[in-house]
């Protein structure tokens, strides 16, 4: 007959077992969130295409108060290596919306005059740029490195996609290449993304300001072609 006292030890240690297996699979275990941001930015540089879409909500972000006009949101597209597009929503100061497009190509960035459509060259330093998120400085970078206090919250369907929701902090020097710039480098900003959990694809961003503010981008059409072409100049012209 088995001593009483073993066959509970052998219980307890049965019991433990499971509750530690079940405490490393379950979606807050604190071990996993750094695992699964690795995943998502090795899964972003492998993308080829992708649709995504940069939100402003609260307050303006940006504003040209000379020309009186506001950037709130913009959807945008990136062709690996080097190509991308956002078409950019403009309000001016009478309500009008009107668009603008940014596109960045191997011979630089070039933008449309809201009013003439036409496209001129503009300089990249220090601007919004769209291929570079996609890139390993950009959003496998800041996931990679830069995510403090990470934890995976739960799953969730986000774009009719099971995905799992992780949150932490990311200061805004980090994340100001993501958000147009407009971040104060010197702050820590709450960070929750949502990864597709088959594809480990990021379907959902959100950076959170104070003041009810934030920044959401949003990231669809995995791998679907896009073409973006050098933007064609006006012609130069000639002396008088």
């Amino acid at each position: 007959m088995k001593n009483p006292q073993t066959s509970v030890l052998l219980l307890c240690v049965l019991t433990s077992s499971v509750w530690v297996t079940a405490a490393q699979q379950r979606p807050g275990a604190s071990g996993d969130a750094q695992k699964y941001l690795n995943r998502a930015a090795d899964a972003i540089l492998a993308v080829k295409s992708t649709r995504f879409s940069l939100k402003r909500e609260g307050t303006p972000a940006y504003q040209d108060d000379k020309a009186g006009i506001t950037i709130a949101a913009a959807d945008c597209g990136y062709s690996a290596p080097d190509r991308g597009f956002c078409d950019i929503r403009v309000s001016l100061q009478n309500g009008t919306i009107i668009q603008m497009k940014r596109v960045w190509v191997p011979e630089g960035m070039f933008q449309s005059n809201p009013l003439t459509r036409q496209f001129a060259k503009m300089p990249a330093e220090g601007t919004f740029n769209g291929v570079a998120l996609f890139t390993a400085t950009g959003i496998p970078e800041i996931l990679r490195t830069a995510v403090q206090n990470a934890q995976v919250a739960g799953r969730e369907k986000i774009q009719n996609r099971n995905t799992l929701h992780l949150k932490g902090d990311v200061g805004g020097e980090k994340l100001n290449p993501l958000v147009a710039f407009t971040l104060k480098s010197d702050l820590v900003y709450p960070f929750d993304i949502w990864i597709d959990e088959q594809s480990a694809i990021a379907a959902q961003i959100h950076v959170t300001e104070p003041g009810g503010n934030g920044w959401l981008v949003e990231i669809s059409g995995i791998n679907e072609p896009i073409d973006v072409p050098t933007p064609q100049l006006p012609p130069a012209r000639g002396r008088q």
